[in-house]
């Protein structure tokens, strides 16, 4: 029932997922077009001191920030807008299997395809940056990236718990608060490795919010209002 679950869930969001994934490539791509034009512009070791040194930095990887949150997004609502607007979750919910546990595999599957994205242009963003930059670069970019990616999962746990919620004050609220925890995630960054001091803190944030589709899993099987 379980695979049988994933492969419905696979039919829903596969376009929001493969374009998403194609946008993140061809961004990754193009962010290091860029850094290789100037390279060849101003030298490769100029370059580099000055994405050091700078001031205000240079961000070279800033459009980075939005492919991880396009993709939550993408998935988060071809997954539960049109089933909720069509009223079909509730066929869903009528399905052989403890409702909590359908929910918990729907989520679930939504945060594996999440993750099979942000891990290719996780990695091919980090090997692209090694071959270009020393490792006083890369390593606080990394630190400043992951928390980019890790804001995904706090996004499409928000999604999913709103796209759920029976009541319109309460969707109202979790976008609220759901908005507000985002904007932690994307601060201006004014030096490589921002977020470092708090990125525990932000990754226990999108942790906790994975179980949150539960409760509003629960108030919409039970006809609450």
């Amino acid at each position: 029932m379980i695979l049988h679950l994933f492969y419905k869930e696979w039919i829903k969001t596969r376009w929001a997922f493969l374009g998403a994934l194609i946008i993140g490539i061809c961004i990754v791509f193009y962010i290091f077009i860029m850094v290789e034009n100037r390279m060849t512009m101003l030298g490769a070791k100029n370059y580099t001191l000055s994405v050091l040194y700078d001031n205000p930095p240079v961000i070279y990887y800033s459009l980075l920030q939005y492919i991880p949150l396009l993709t939550a997004i993408c998935i988060g609502i071809s997954q539960y807008i049109p089933e909720v607007k069509n009223k079909r979750i509730r066929l869903t919910l009528h399905l052989p299997m403890n409702n909590q546990k359908l929910i918990a595999c729907m989520a679930l599957f939504g945060l594996l395809l999440i993750t099979v994205s942000n891990g290719i242009i996780f990695a091919l963003f980090e090997w692209k940056n090694q071959l270009l930059f020393p490792a006083e670069v890369t390593q606080p970019v990394t630190v400043t990236i992951t928390n980019w990616f890790i804001a995904s999962y706090l996004t499409y746990n928000y999604i999913a718990m709103t796209a759920l919620e029976p009541n319109g004050y309460r969707q109202l609220l979790y976008a609220t608060t759901g908005f507000i925890l985002l904007s932690l995630y994307f601060n201006n960054i004014n030096f490589h490795g921002a977020y470092k001091d708090s990125a525990p803190v932000l990754a226990i944030i999108a942790l906790v919010s994975c179980p949150l589709v539960l409760f509003s899993g629960y108030r919409l099987n039970k006809g609450e209002r």
